[in-house]
């Protein structure tokens, strides 16, 4: 296994110049998504998929993202709606979720509110919560019919475990089964299983069901803790995996798909590369676009934003809270409709190329505050990249965040800088944790 992840593992997306005349829609969390390589040391596997098929036939269209659960993902505008627009009939669609629908620990957070405003405390803002029998299932099954609809393949795959070892074995929790003990004596059918309700809906809808988190359980155990701690999940977390971890997850995918025979009419379309695959980093058609606009002429630009918009967070004393004022418990990754947003548009005729951005941050009360920087286009933030991830910052005290990362602002366009914080409470609530931001500082120039 070693062998085949040490061949391939530089190797990011292989892409042609020639649109492919399918597409594998991959739709999912943060353990599935893109990374930027200078931004974070995380990789989802979802990035290496394309390496195992056949570029010339298939083109995998890898639109997992960091903190979507199967609600958040459905009902968020640049998410489902927007991969709807670029499926087409004859396309297939991999369906992952779980690790954020477990926000509540089983429960739907719609559910949990109600028990909280019934006890007249402050209701959650985090919606991302779903209960696995009922909503899970739902929002699974839209997924399917609007698939469907369009004439796309849907096939569910289950989640990847997480590395929750007990004596060498991966825990019921790590399988995303989140039964209490008391629940499994009774043998109670209202379990909060989710692997167990994605294969429900698979066989009611009877659709292809990929057992991702079996696959990577046996994988895990096989290679033990420490081995699977040192080299795939690497991140400073047991949830998301690093290079290593993300090429085995892509291969453990490919091999799922490869002895299905429900796919049998995507077997000839997927090979295992050449052991003399190059290791390079071959940039997307879109990033060589955009160093063309970065060498064209301009004039240069900087600017300074002080006034930032908030979205479910309130300002203090110029410290940045969620509502409420109390982190949530159980947070492991941004939350994505909560956040702090400077937004820039370039002028009607010309593009803007942003060349630097420099932002001072700050940690205050505790050592668990952590921040992505994401950037997206439009009221409907489509294109979203993650450019910064800190999961460490250090308690009261300034950093400077400072990036070298060009990005091309279309004339007329609007491009909204989000930052995403979460903080890691350890399994409870936590008050009196705020993040302080300075003026967001812009240096670039633009274009003639």
């Amino acid at each position: 296994m070693r062998k085949i992840i040490t061949f391939v593992l530089c190797t990011l997306y292989l892409c042609t110049l020639s649109a492919a005349p399918r597409r594998v829609h991959t739709i999912g969390d943060s353990t599935m998504s893109d990374y930027k390589p200078a931004a974070t040391p995380k990789r989802g596997w979802g990035m290496y998929l394309q390496v195992f098929f056949n570029q010339d036939s298939i083109e995998v269209n890898n639109r997992g993202k960091s903190g979507a659960s199967t609600r958040t993902f459905y009902e968020t505008e640049n998410l489902w709606p927007s991969v709807k627009r670029q499926m087409k009939a004859g396309d297939y669609l991999i369906i992952q979720f779980a690790h954020n629908d477990e926000k509540c620990k089983g429960e739907d957070v719609y559910v949990q509110n109600a028990k909280l405003r019934a006890e007249g405390k402050d209701t959650l803002t985090d919606m991302r919560g779903t209960e696995p029998n009922t909503t899970y299932k739902q929002y699974l099954r839209k997924f399917i019919n609007e698939a469907r609809e369009m004439g796309v393949k849907p096939i569910l795959m289950s989640p990847i475990c997480r590395a929750y070892f007990k004596d060498g074995k991966i825990n019921e929790e790590g399988r995303h089964n989140l039964t209490s003990e008391r629940m499994n004596e009774l043998k109670n059918e209202g379990d909060k299983d989710y692997v167990r309700c994605m294969r429900e809906v698979a066989e009611e809808m009877q659709v292809p069901f990929l057992d991702m988190t079996e696959r990577t359980r046996e994988m895990y155990e096989s290679e033990g803790q420490e081995i699977c701690m040192k080299r795939y999940f690497n991140c400073g977390d047991k949830t998301h995996t690093g290079q290593e971890g993300g090429m085995l997850n892509a291969h453990l995918a490919y091999l799922l798909i490869k002895n299905s025979p429900e796919l049998a009419e995507l077997h000839h379309l997927v090979a295992l590369p050449p052991i003399e695959v190059s290791v390079a980093y071959i940039r997307s058609i879109e990033e060589k676009g955009r160093r063309e606009a970065f060498n064209a002429q301009g004039m240069p630009y900087k600017t300074t934003i002080k006034n930032a918009k908030m979205h479910n967070m309130q300002l203090s004393r110029n410290r940045y809270m969620p509502l409420g004022g109390v982190w949530p418990a159980g947070e492991i990754d941004e939350v994505a409709n909560r956040y702090i947003e400077y937004t820039i548009t370039a002028e009607k005729k010309k593009g803007l190329v942003i060349e630097s951005i420099y932002l001072p941050v700050k940690a205050i009360g505790g050592p668990g505050m952590n921040i992505h920087i994401n950037y997206g286009f439009g009221d409907e933030f489509r294109n979203v990249t993650t450019i910064y991830e800190n999961t460490a910052l250090p308690k009261n005290q300034e950093i400077s965040v400072s990036l070298n990362y060009p990005i091309l602002v279309p004339a007329g366009q609007t491009i909204h800088i989000r930052i995403l914080p979460w903080y890691d409470s350890n399994g409870k609530g936590q008050s009196g944790k705020f993040l302080q931001l300075g003026a967001m500082k812009i240096t670039g120039k633009k274009l003639l």
